[in-house]
């Protein structure tokens, strides 16, 4: 360990490692949104503060959210496929305008794809852990605990949902059959779709399409399924990378940073 980091009150990270967790060490800004790295109990048995980089994510994973879908609506996928084989083989593409996107997760970043589903004309619903305190455009928001129901309304899917013990395989084989021939696109964490349900409603036909950035194991292994699946686009969980990153995220700290000067409030306050 450098030395810098035995005195400094002060942590930016996106990895965490025991040896981070000094005497000195009092609060720490994550640079990412997903905090299921660090040791929370411990870090608040410690009294060290963590933050995340909640926001500064939404508006490139809203758009990667509809690269991905676009992809699989408009057969963007199957094409280029068949490009590198030098196939030309026109295929019908559908619209998404007027069909109803269900929205699991409308955090900042599920918001962020909301207001963009509605400018396409698309019907919105969605999920959030306390409904009543949901202040956006879509039409209806539900609890967790009724994402089947969610999924049955929908013909497409959008995962944004964070790595917790509640989320993990939340889109199971029920919600997928209850989703039908539509669509699936998980910008979140991989945890939250339950991959073997999802292959299997995939090569049963059932699931029309899935637009994955994000997997339960990363780098996705070389031998799965998902590499060369027909009804998948996929990408690299490069959904939240954006050459102005650094700048939302540096508002983040900068607001903060008043904060552990005693002059303001905490933004996204974990622990």
């Amino acid at each position: 360990m450098v030395d810098a980091l035995r005195t400094a009150p002060i942590l930016i990270t996106h990895s965490w490692e025991d040896a981070f967790l000094t005497p000195a060490l009092r609060w720490v800004q994550s640079v990412s949104a997903g905090v299921d790295q660090y040791p929370l109990e411990t870090l608040a048995g410690a009294g060290v503060r963590l933050t995340s980089a909640r926001g500064v994510h939404g508006p490139q994973l809203a758009e990667h959210v509809f690269a991905l879908l676009l992809s699989l609506t408009r057969t963007v996928g199957v094409a280029m496929r068949e490009v590198t084989r030098r196939e030309w083989r026109p295929h019908m593409g559908v619209e998404i305008s007027g069909r109803t996107m269900a929205i699991l997760g409308l955090g900042s970043v599920g918001e962020h794809v909301a207001a963009r589903a509605v400018a396409w004309g698309m019907d919105v619903i969605g999920t959030k852990t306390n409904p009543a305190d949901y202040s956006g455009v879509a039409r209806l928001v539900l609890p967790p605990t009724h994402t089947k129901a969610v999924c049955e309304m929908a013909d497409i899917v959008v995962c944004t949902l964070p790595h917790t013990p509640e989320t993990r395989g939340i889109v199971g084989a029920d919600e997928l059959e209850a989703l039908g021939a539509g669509w699936i696109v998980n910008v979140g964490r991989g945890s939250a779709i339950d991959e073997a349900a999802l292959l299997e409603a995939l090569d049963t036909g059932s699931l029309r399409g899935a637009g994955l950035d994000v997997f339960v194991v990363e780098p996705l292994p070389v031998d799965s399924p998902l590499w060369d699946h027909p009804r998948v686009v996929m990408t690299p969980h490069s959904g939240g990378l954006s050459p102005r990153y650094g700048e939302r995220l540096l508002d983040v700290f900068l607001a903060n940073l008043d904060a552990f000067e005693g002059d303001g409030d905490w933004i996204n306050v974990v622990v």
